[in-house]
């Protein structure tokens, strides 16, 4: 689930700002940021999964059907719910690029506060449209999260995607 959560931001924001592509967007920790003569790119970075606190349906649940062969009823596992926790960090020959482009980033992801489920990669279709929360303050404590990083504070932005996780599927 963690990589189609990445790939619906990847082309969300490719989408929706001057980025011409997805290959401009780096999934890697942040340290690890390419040349500068690479160009401008967005990093999203995962940093925190926690099972959600707001959205939890998770448990089985027995389909019951009425037939005359005596066959065993299935049983369906409703998700599992996980936050993740991503962070999106802008990288340009300057820190005028770099703020243009976040910029354009907040503005496209204020406008999809809701990841509506036709604008999703289809591995997260089938559980409706998820939440996101674009946000100036991390789940944990910022500095601690810089420090852990190992770089030095940058502008970044801080997103929370609440998604399905099913063990059946991804055991398969």
């Amino acid at each position: 689930m963690l990589i189609y959560v990445l790939q619906t931001l990847a082309e969300i924001i490719a989408g929706g700002t001057s980025l011409t592509s997805t290959e401009q967007i780096d999934f890697s920790h942040p340290s690890n940021r390419k040349e500068e003569a690479a160009g401008p790119t967005l990093n999203l970075y995962i940093y925190d999964i926690r099972e959600s606190k707001q959205l939890q349906h998770s448990g089985r649940q027995v389909e019951r059907k009425i037939t005359r062969a005596l066959q065993p009823a299935p049983i369906n596992w409703s998700p599992n719910w996980f936050d993740i926790s991503i962070l999106l960090t802008a990288w340009d020959r300057t820190t005028l690029g770099e703020c243009h482009m976040m910029s354009e980033a907040i503005t496209v992801l204020l406008r999809h506060r809701l990841l509506r489920e036709e604008f999703l990669v289809s591995g997260l279709r089938g559980y409706g449209n998820l939440n996101m929360t674009v946000s100036l303050e991390p789940q944990v404590e910022t500095g601690s999260l810089w420090s852990a990083l190992t770089i030095p504070l940058r502008p970044a932005i801080y997103l929370m995607v609440t998604v399905p996780f099913e063990a059946e599927k991804a055991a398969v």
